[in-house]
Order: C-alpha cells, then sequence, then structure tokens
C-alpha cells in the first residue's frame, strides 16, 4: 500500500481542475493543517501558497502541533510543498487561537486552487490542556472552538466557488458541528465535508436530528482500530474504514492511512478489540449524568494546572514531582470526581486486554493468510 507521501508525488503534477477532487486530497489537507504556519503569516501576511513553506522548512522552523509523535508529517509537508498540485495553493484566513481561561483551542486554515475549489480545514486537539479540556467539555456543553468554527465557516463561505470542508480528530466534530448550523444559504454552497475520525455531537448537548441536513454531502473516514472517531459516533451514510500502517491507538495518526493506487485503501470492518473498547468507553459515559461530567472534566483539569502545566508534555517532564503535587488534589475532590475516577481505573484495566485481544486479533488474520497459503 502507498503512504500519503506517495500518494503526493505520484499525483504531483496534476491539478484537481484535471483529475477532480478525492478522499486522499482531504487527508493531505488536513493534515498540512496541523502546521504552525504563522512563520508564513508573520509581519502582517494575509495570503501564501503552501510552496511558501518551503523557506520554514529549510530554516528547521517547522512546528507540528499535535498530540504524540508527529512521525511522517514532515515528509508530507514537504511533498506537498514541492508538489504542484498542493505547492500551488493559495492559503488565506489563517487562525490559531489558544486560550487557558475559558479553555478554547482553535485553529484553521483555507486552501483556494486557481480555478474555483475552496477546502477549509480545522485543526484536531495539540499537546496543551486547554485542548484536551475543551474536548472533554462537549460532553456537556457547546465549546467556545465549535462556534469558532461555525464563525469561520459562515464568514468565508460564499457562492462562486466550490466548497469543502474537513477537519480530523478535534476538527472532524468541528467540521460536523459548522456544517450543522449554517444557513441554507451557507450550506448550499458546499459540495463535500470530510469528517476524519473525529467524535460526533453529544445528545446531552443538542439534538442530533440535525445530522439529517448533512448526511447526502458527508464522507467520514475512519482507521480499522478507531476510538476517537467513535465517541458519540456520529451517523452517517458514506462511512469508510482506511488501512492504517500503525496498530492500535496509533492509527488515529492521519500520517498512517494508506492509499491503494489513489484511492483510500478500504476494510469492511473495524478491529474487534476497537469494537469492544468503544463499548466499555459508550456505557461508561452513559452511565455519568451531565452534571456530573462538569464536575468532573472542571476538578481534573484545575488539578492538572494546579503547579503551572499547560501541555501535556509539562506533565510529562514534571514526572514524580507532578505525581506528588497532585495528590493532595485528588484528596480535596468531590466524591462525584472520586467515583469517576475509580470507574474510570476499574475501565482502564479492562482495558489493558487491550493488546492481547489485538495481538490475537492479528495471530488469527495472520494464521488465516498463511492457511490460504498453503
Amino acid at each position: 500500500m502507498d503512504s500519503l507521501t506517495d500518494y503526493i508525488l505520484w499525483m504531483s503534477d496534476f491539478t484537481f481542475s484535471a483529475t477532480g477532487f478525492r478522499e486522499a486530497d482531504a487527508l493531505v489537507l488536513c493534515t498540512l493543517s496541523y502546521f504552525d504556519l504563522s512563520p508564513v503569516f508573520s509581519g502582517g501576511v494575509k495570503e501564501a501558497k503552501v510552496k511558501d513553506c518551503r523557506r520554514m522548512i529549510d530554516e528547521g522552523n517547522v512546528q507540528v502541533e499535535i498530540t504524540g509523535k508527529p512521525e511522517g508529517y514532515l515528509e508530507i509537508l514537504e511533498a506537498a510543498v514541492d508538489s504542484k498540485r498542493f505547492g500551488e495553493l493559495l492559503m488565506t484566513n489563517y487562525t490559531d487561537i489558544l486560550c487557558d481561561d475559558p479553555p478554547v483551542q482553535f485553529s484553521a486554515v483555507c486552501f483556494h486552487d486557481d480555478a474555483d475549489l475552496s477546502f477549509i480545514a480545522y485543526r484536531g486537539t495539540d499537546n496543551s490542556l486547554a485542548g484536551w479540556q475543551e474536548d472533554c467539555m462537549i460532553s456537556f456543553t457547546l465549546s467556545k472552538a465549535q462556534e469558532m468554527a461555525l464563525e469561520y465557516a459562515e464568514r468565508l463561505i460564499a457562492p462562486g466557488r466550490r466548497w469543502l470542508m474537513g477537519g480530523h480528530s478535534k476538527g472532524g466534530n468541528q467540521v460536523i458541528y459548522a456544517a450543522c448550523m449554517l444557513p441554507d444559504e451557507k450550506l448550499d454552497c458546499v459540495e463535500r465535508i470530510y469528517c476524519l475520525d473525529g467524535p460526533g455531537l453529544c445528545s446531552d448537548v443538542m439534538d442530533l436530528s440535525c445530522m439529517d441536513r448533512i448526511d447526502a454531502k458527508t464522507t467520514r473516514i475512519i482507521p480499522e482500530f478507531s476510538v476517537i472517531g467513535k465517541l458519540f459516533e456520529p451517523k452517517i451514510t458514506d462511512t469508510r474504514i482506511v488501512q492504517s500502517s500503525e496498530s492500535g491507538m496509533m492509527q488515529h495518526s492521519l500520517a498512517s492511512w494508506e492509499i491503494d493506487h489513489g484511492k483510500l485503501a478500504e476494510l469492511e470492518d473495524n478491529a474487534s478489540a476497537s469494537i469492544w473498547i468503544n463499548e466499555v468507553v459508550g456505557k461508561w459515559i452513559s452511565n455519568i449524568s451531565k452534571e456530573d461530567r462538569v464536575t468532573f472534566v472542571n476538578e481534573l483539569f484545575t488539578a492538572l494546572e494546579s503547579g503551572g502545566s499547560r501541555t501535556l508534555d509539562d506533565l510529562t517532564d514534571n514526572g514524580l514531582e507532578d505525581v506528588e503535587r497532585l495528590f493532595p488534589q485528588f484528596r480535596n475532590f468531590s466524591e462525584t470526581t472520586k467515583s469517576i475516577l475509580t470507574d474510570l481505573a476499574k475501565q482502564a484495566v479492562k482495558s489493558s486486554f487491550l493488546p492481547f485481544l489485538h495481538r490475537k486479533e492479528k495471530d488469527s488474520d495472520e494464521e488465516a493468510a498463511a492457511t490460504e497459503k498453503v
């Protein structure tokens, strides 16, 4: 199978006008949205081409705003910069907002070709605690980032161009919310919506019937081992399962999704271990009231930030010192939060069987393949 980098190299000389827009193109553009583009848009610059990112690459000034390890992302950026297909795209309306109080993490950029195609790309969660707290908040309220995503789309979308929208992870949730809430005259301008392993909308927060108005225009893509994209799982008719070069939770990374002759390398079903963990998580969330979710999220993140930590890396770097600092905070938690943490620990123990289940599943597949070969 090919990687996204292989796809870019293969399609390098072809414009969207020549080949049409493909699902793999949505993956590439949403991957590019994870890069800190402030070096390109510094000094009051309002628009720039993707190929203008070459300078920040050459200067070693590339930052991937993503949770976890960004393997493969730089290679995708470099290939896109040097290609005609992506390098000539104009980038506008780059927005990057991070705030601790209230917690807000929102970033988006719009790509335009020289014909009539425009693609709004929403970034997923970065490494900030504010971003992760806001992710948890969608279980009991509309987040500021969701509202910003709608405002962003309303401001940009207008007749005269073919509009596409997409987002990965948290960005996938934002693109669904924004599209659902767009006025009819704006939504009529949107040809396609791409939700890439993003959580859905919480039924305790809003009426999910709003999804009906975007279903026919939406493509949802999730990896074989999907967890994030099955939270409040969005019911989208056109849902694809894509093969990944990674295993387990690491399949959430866009850079790991595979391409087969220019199209998504699709599979029939999710991994059984993925289905199992989502059933566990779904039952756990459904047993917690909306009010208790508010208490839990607020108390947990107040504790995590009490020592000055602002990112997940801060928590990891502080190590044992951070754990010792958190113990007094845990003792002061309400009975609600203590109960939820206890239950969460029990679910974590159950989930510890996942590597075994995933390995067993993989071994069974290999055994079946070997048998068929014989």
